[in-house]
Parts: structure tokens; sequence; C-alpha cells
């Protein structure tokens, strides 16, 4: 018998940003935390788990190999999951859940378990809470009230905080309550704190029926689920509008339209769809979860023909298909029930990234026709060789075990219940040098830490060509771009070049959803994408982004203003000017004086906990302003600094800060400033301050409902 040949490992051509996310997050490391691991050996190791799957040793050496070659080639990469957790048997392999959660004290618990389980794994879980009674509702039962909705999302969000407390990063999640809910509104404002539920994601499902009443001023029936029975009614418009104003002022909460949604359900007989995972691109059974994985567009650009490498694209769009179906059947999941759920329906979603950076090749604006029609192409294109493959991989291996309860019986017997997905790609696309899913560029440069701890403004490849070639870069170009300047304000620059490289906050919000409504006209499950809209923008564009995105098909919709969530912090911190020197002359304070005590917490610890620290700063503070140093000026030094413990305060001025001491001087700005910063300091902090990365400490960025590091990599969803 002839022996089959081991994989051959090519070399990975990576950036240097690429192989430190790599070490950081993915290479496997010994005891002692050492690692252990080069990137190729890592897509080594995920190609041949995967590829184990096949029933013969032939078949899973030769998959093994076409496996690495793409996955080594940057051309297709599997979510994160996949990438850690492939042949080191531990963790999951897939990224998204949906729990079930009824309208039982048993129901909510269980759920809130498994939720820990999922999380300790690493998956993200999401939610519907439509079916819990309101807030006060009777239980007969106890002879006791209902808690409501609001309360079991702070239940849940606080069994995320202990799975992290266990050593995972902050849980991610999504819970959903239709808008016919009784307690509507209390879930509507449910984040307005900047303290409540930040591991969630919240979203409101809308129906078809409440988007033309809010369109035609009609009111809509609140409808109690235990009992079906009517607990009065809203304004279908008045609500539109509060939904979208406290998205304009917190980023929170989007829209999932419910009916869409379930006109694709690929198994209507097994029940309705009421919940996504935590970023909205993948709506899910109870217990369902899904595979995800991505194409790097751009790769498949020839510049010599200016068109895309089509057969190219379709043969690994096929390869995309297996893996991820193998991926089903290699994956060791934390509950039986997401097992059976899983297997019954095999659903996988082959998205996409790189689609900027396509059209930046292509000399195509992303704000225009060409790229819709690109877009439209593009995503017909791998929707039907996704199809063609799983089709013929039903046939190799069988379809999937519902598919004679499937809108599918008695046509294509696919192997997979869903095929394609436009998934999150923050990291991964990263590790591909890709831009980010099917979003406009974030920025063009954006601020990285050196090892001497520097700044220094690190520009995209492909602008800094063209700005080279076109004879306007700079280095102050470069660095007003990186501090949050925008292209299109610069007089240098050539139309051409502001119309090609055009950024996300210069992408008006009916380009953002036209071009999501092209991708999900053909996507089985949803698109994931973030509009991105100016600090200048309305309340009223929020609601017409709605009304656009349900009228064009799209599955759901997330806007954010920017500047709009106390947590954000910019992708593009700016950079204070020198402050000028006091004058060296102590002015002693009186031996009997007034004294104000502040309690306050910061992150998980109490003020106690830091009480050296905390005493320290106070007599450096006193001397300094004994010595005629202002408030404002120590505040500008010592605000947005980064070091543990950082997290949420309980104080509503103030609800999160990054330090003990961005706390302290933010409060005393706050309380002991000059009138014109004290008023103003909320407002410059919507914009300045927020969650710093942990990893590198510059600022998150948020994209695809995600707060992700443009710097390091680091993401909070993975």
């Amino acid at each position: 018998m002839v022996a089959t040949p081991p994989l051959t490992a090519h070399p990975v051509s990576l950036s240097e940003n690429a192989r430190t996310v790599l070490e950081r997050r993915y290479l496997l490391r010994d005891a002692s935390g050492t690692v252990v691991e080069t990137p190729e050996q890592l897509f080594a190791r995920v190609a041949e788990a995967i590829a184990a799957t096949e029933a013969t040793e032939a078949l899973r050496a030769a998959w093994a190999q076409r496996f690495y070659d793409a996955i080594a080639s940057l051309r297709f990469l599997p979510n994160s999951p996949t990438l850690m957790n492939a042949g080191t048997g531990r963790g999951t392999l897939a990224a998204c859940f949906v729990l079930p959660v009824d309208d039982s004290m048993e129901s909510i618990m269980s759920t809130a378990q498994a939720a820990a389980m999922v999380q300790k794994y690493g998956g993200g879980t999401g939610f519907s809470l439509s079916r819990l009674r309101g807030v006060g509702e009777p239980i007969a039962t106890t002879h006791g009230s209902a808690c409501g909705p609001v309360s079991v999302l702070h239940h849940y969000d606080d069994v995320s905080r202990l799975v992290t407390q266990g050593g995972k990063r902050d849980g991610a999640n999504m819970a959903v309550l239709r808008v016919d809910h009784p307690d509507v509104r209390a879930f509507i404002h449910a984040k307005d704190d900047g303290v409540t539920a930040q591991r969630f994601n919240i979203s409101i499902g809308v129906t078809d029926e409440f988007m033309a009443a809010a369109a035609e001023q009609r009111a809509i029936t609140l409808v109690d689920p235990h009992t079906g029975e009517s607990r009065g009614t809203e304004d279908a418009s008045a609500l539109l509008d509060e939904i979208a104003r406290s998205a304009w002022l917190t980023g929170d909460p989007g829209l999932i339209f419910l009916d869409t949604v379930n006109r694709t359900n690929p198994t209507p007989t097994l029940g309705t769809i009421e919940a996504t995972n935590p970023c909205g691109e993948v709506p899910l059974l109870p217990w369902e979860a899904c595979t995800l994985g991505s194409i790097h567009v751009a790769r498949f650009w020839d510049a010599q023909r200016g068109d895309l490498d089509w057969d190219g694209l379709r043969a690994t769009v096929a390869l995309a298909v297996r893996f991820l179906d193998n991926v089903v059947e290699a994956n060791t999941f934390p509950l039986e029930e997401i097992a059976q759920a899983v297997r019954a329906n095999r659903k996988i979603g082959v998205g996409i990234m790189g689609f900027a950076d396509l059209l930046i090749a292509a000399g195509v604006a992303y704000n225009s026709e060409a790229a819709l029609a690109l877009a439209s192409r593009l995503s017909r294109t791998i929707g039907e060789a996704a199809d063609a493959t799983s089709a013929a991989l039903g046939e190799e291996k069988g379809a999937f075990p519902n598919w004679g309860e499937s809108i599918y019986a008695n046509g294509p017997r696919y192997r997979n219940a869903t095929r394609t997905c436009i998934a999150p790609t923050g990291t991964i696309a990263i590790i591909a040098g890709a831009s980010s899913g099917i979003e406009p560029l974030f920025s063009l440069a954006h601020m990285r830490r050196m090892g001497d701890g520097t700044l220094l403004a690190e520009v995209s490849a492909a602008f800094a060509e063209a700005a080279r070639d076109g004879g306007f870069g700079s280095a102050e170009l470069n660095s007003a771009l990186a501090s949050g300047g925008r292209l299109g304000e610069r007089a240098e620059v050539p139309e051409a070049a502001k119309r090609r490289f055009v950024t996300a906050h210069e992408v008006s919000g009916e380009w953002h959803v036209r071009m999501q409504a092209a991708f999900q006209a053909h996507t089985d499950l949803a698109v994931s994408k973030t509009v991105n809209l100016p600090h200048e923008a309305t309340p009223e564009q929020i609601r017409e982004v709605y009304v656009r995105a349900h009228a064009l098909g799209c599955k759901g919709v997330t806007v954010y203003r920017d500047g709009s969530r106390a947590l954000q912090v910019l992708a593009h911190p700016s950079m204070p000017g020198a402050v000028a020197a006091a004058t060296p002359y102590r002015r002693h304070l009186p031996d009997e004086r007034p004294a104000v005590t502040h309690k306050f917490r910061v992150g998980e610890q109490e003020g106690s906990t830091v009480s050296g620290l905390a005493d320290a700063v106070a007599l450096l503070t006193s001397m300094a302003l004994q010595y005629g140093v202002s408030i404002e000026t120590l505040a500008d030094k010592l605000e947005h600094t980064r070091f543990e413990p950082y997290g949420p305060t309980g104080n509503a001025e103030i609800p999160l800060a990054t330090s003990v001491l961005d706390y302290i001087f933010r409060w005393l700005r706050l309380h002991f400033g000059t009138a014109d910063t004290r008023t103003s300091s909320d407002a410059n902090d919507a914009v300045q301050s927020g969650i710093a990365c942990p990893d590198c400490g510059l600022q998150l960025a948020y994209r695809e409902r995600c707060l992700v590091c443009e710097a390091c990599g680091y993401s909070r969803c993975g």
C-alpha cells in the first residue's frame, strides 16, 4: 500500500500586525506561556483536524492539503474559534449560539446555566426575551408578580460577568424583544445609563405591521405573551421615534425585521426564528449554532484583466463549504441539546471580507451604482457556488436530517440548511490583511503604539501608494487622518482620490443601507453591517435608515452615530498640546476647611480597594492645586489614563472609567472645574472617552456591531 504523503506547509506571507495578532490570540503555548507554534503549524493543525472527518485516509490527506493551501494563501479563513481550537481537543469551533427562554423560572435559570457553559467554551449567545410576561404580571403558582424581561437581561449580563471573571474575555450576547411586548419601552432604554447590560447588544424585533403602522401614524396593540390579552396600545410612529432617539444617544437598540427573517426560514415547521447571535447576522432557532468562515475577495482581483478571477472565486467557495460542513462534524458542543439541533440542520455561513479593498483596487467608489452592481454579482456568484457545492455534498454524504421538513423538500438535497452569511471579520481580517467584511474603510490611518511607547500613524498601504503616486502624500496628512481628520476635507487631495478612498463616516446612511441590501438579496442568513453615521447626524436620519432598510429587504439594521456611546473610544485619539508650566508658589490651605466625601467604584473594585493609590493621588493633587495648577490642567493630563481596575462605575454622570485616575479627575472636573469645562465635559467625553483596548491601551472602534481595536486586532466579539 502506498503511504499517504504528509501535508506540505508552505510558508505564509503575513504582515507584522497579523503575526502579532496570531501570537497574542491564536498560537499554542506551553505551560509556562511560551509560544510553541508557528503560523504555518497553526494552519496545518486546523487543516488536518477539519479534514479528519473525511471518509478515507486518501481523502483526509488530499483535503488537508487543499484546506491548508486556501488558508495559508489567506484566501479563506474560518472564524476565530475554529482557528483557535481545532485540533486542540478544547473549546468549541462555533461562535454563534441562540438559547431558548420560556416564561418560567425553570427555563430562565436553566438557560442562564446553558449560557455560562457556551461562554465558557468561547461562544457568544443570543436570546429572545419576548415570551416572558411583563413586569408586575401575576404568577399564579407563587402568588407573586413577574420580574419582566429587563430584569432577566440584567441577570444574564451578570452571568456573562461571572464567566469573564473565570478567565474569559467579556461575554458577547444579544437580547431581542418584540415591539408589541408590554415592556418594550423599558427595554428600549435598558442600556441608557451606560452601565447596565454592557455585555449585551439589544434589538427590537419589529414586524411588517409595525412598520406599516408607523408610516401611517397608527397605533399597535401591546400583547401579554403569557395570556395573549391586550395590554394597551402605543403610537407606532412615536415608538419608532423613541427607538431612533435611543440609538442616537447610545447606539442601542438595533432592529431585527422578524417577518423578513422568517420569510426565508429554511425549517418553518420546526418553529419561528425570534433571535440572532450577538452581532445579528445569524438568525437561529433555539439551541442552534452556526459555523462561519470568510473569503478575502480582494485576493481574486486580476489587475491585468481588470476583473475578478470568477472561476478561482467559485473554487474557493466550494472548498469553504466543504470545510465548514466538516467543522459541523468535527465540533464539540457544550450541551447535548445544541449538538442535536446543529447536526439536524447543519447550518453554515460562507461570507466575505476585503470588499472595500476590492473596490479600491478596481477604482470604484463605495457609494456608487458600480459598487452596488459588483456587490450584487459577487454575492450572487458566491451564493450559487455555495448552493451547488452543498447540493453535491448532499448527494455524497447525505442531506441535512431535517431536509424533508424544510422548504427544500422535493428540491435540491442540500447538505446544509443555510450556506451563506456575511459575518464580522474583525480579527481574521487583520490576519488576512483585509478590510473588514463588507464595510467601507473605517479609517485610512490609525495610531499604533510602538515598543518604546511612542505613537506613530500607520497608513493604509493602498492609500499610501496612491498618495505617493499622486504627489499629495505627507506626514502631516497621515497624522491628521490618524487623529480623526477626513480626506474629503483636504484641499490638496484630488477629487478622484477622495471618491476612491471614501471612509465610513463619509458614506451616507442611504448608501450604507443600499450596500447591505445588495448583499442581503443573495445571502441565506443575514448581513453584519453597521450604518456608521457622523456625530452631527440626527434622530430623524436614523429613523430614515430604519424605514429604508426594511423597505429594501434587510433582515436587521444597526445604526451607530459616532461618539454616541459613553463606551466608545475613537480609533483616532486626539493628541493634546503641551500645558504651560504653573507658577511655583504654594498657597497654603487654611487649618479649617470644608470637605466633600465621594464614594466610587471602578469595574468590580470599590474605592477602598485602592485606597493607597487614592490617598497618594489626593496628596499630590492637593499640592498641585496649592501651587496654582488648575483642575483643568490636571484633568487634561490624567483623564483617560488606562490601567486596571477599569470598567463600569455605577455613577450615571461617569458611567465608565478607564482607570481610577480617569474617574477621579473626570469627577473633579465635573464638580470643581470652571463652568465652561463642566458643561462641555460630557460632550467632549462622548467623543474622547470610553473603553480602551485591554491589549495595547489604544482606543476601540465600533464596527459590525462590535468593539474592535484598529491597532492590534483585539475584538470584543472574537
